[in-house]
């Protein structure tokens, strides 16, 4: 008997064996329909609380309310809103995000996602496209594109990109490590997020750039609609990230591209004047 009819012959005989386990009226069950981009209306609630530093100012608090609102568009699109506020280091920085994509929750989201951030003399608006890839209990998840940014100082147009990693210990256990470029401005992140009670979670962060920033951070997030469902269904059939936070610690452009110095070029030359000529008195 050849290898291909063994083979065959013992997938048939589990497939028989497993069928016979299961009463008629659940052999319906043995296929899982596919699941769609955004399980149903939902939402997210963040507020988070901690401390930062830079080289330009002493420490001083960091507080940050959140919120995201996701539908479905369909069953293979969604879409999701989010809105957000941060005040650090004498500065408040608030704005908003939209997020279009299509998902697959047992594989990957592809997406294009826009935000606008005015951060204090600074604005800011990012676009471009956002993707995540799924690996059982590991996600890789990246936005990257175009940004703007626009100081009392000067404006610049770059690129920027952001991508972390995350393992989940747990089915509601995640741990991420991350790095973000924004400009000319470089910075690395670690978090973590735990579900201690259905739709309720803790988080710890930290994150470190240009400048000698740093930051840590705890906070409290509430989920709801979607059902009762583990953290890591929450992040794959509801709501992706809150795009807000990934600007926190960038610094205001004050030496951009399309900036003007008052202090340089060439000075006027000077005029050295002749006295007139004097009279001799008679």
């Amino acid at each position: 008997m050849s290898l291909k009819t063994s083979l065959l012959s013992a997938s048939s005989a589990l497939a028989l064996a497993l069928i016979n386990q299961v009463p008629a009226v659940q052999a319906a069950d043995i296929i899982n329909e596919p699941l769609c981009a955004v399980s149903g209306f939902n939402g997210k609630v963040e507020a988070l609380g901690g401390y930062s530093e830079n080289d330009d100012q002493g420490g001083d608090a960091l507080v940050s309310g959140l919120g995201s609102l996701s539908m479905p568009l369909g069953c293979d699109f969604g879409f999701q809103a989010d809105v957000g506020v941060i005040d650090e280091l004498d500065r408040t920085t608030y704005g908003g995000a939209a997020h279009l994509f299509t998902r697959d929750p047992e594989s990957y989201l592809l997406g294009v996602t826009g935000g606008y951030f005015d951060a204090g003399d600074t604005n800011i608006w990012a676009v471009g496209p956002e993707a995540e890839l799924y690996f059982g209990q590991f996600s890789l998840e990246a936005w990257g594109g175009y940004v703007d940014i626009d100081s009392d100082d000067g404006s610049d147009s770059d690129g920027f990109g952001i991508v972390d990693a995350a393992f989940y210990a747990t089915d509601d256990f995640r741990l991420s490590v991350g790095g973000s470029i924004i400009g000319d401005q470089e910075f690395l992140r670690a978090g973590m997020e735990f579900q201690f009670a259905d739709g309720l979670t803790a988080s710890f962060g930290a994150k470190i750039g240009e400048d000698d920033y740093y930051n840590v951070t705890g906070g409290l997030s509430f989920y709801f609609g979607g059902g009762e469902k583990s953290l890591i269904r929450r992040h794959r059939e509801d709501d992706p990230r809150n795009r807000i936070l990934d600007f926190v610690g960038f610094k205001e452009a004050k030496e951009t591209k399309g900036s003007s110095d008052s202090n340089t070029g060439t000075a006027p030359p000077t005029t050295v004047g002749t006295p007139p000529p004097t009279t001799q008195p008679n």
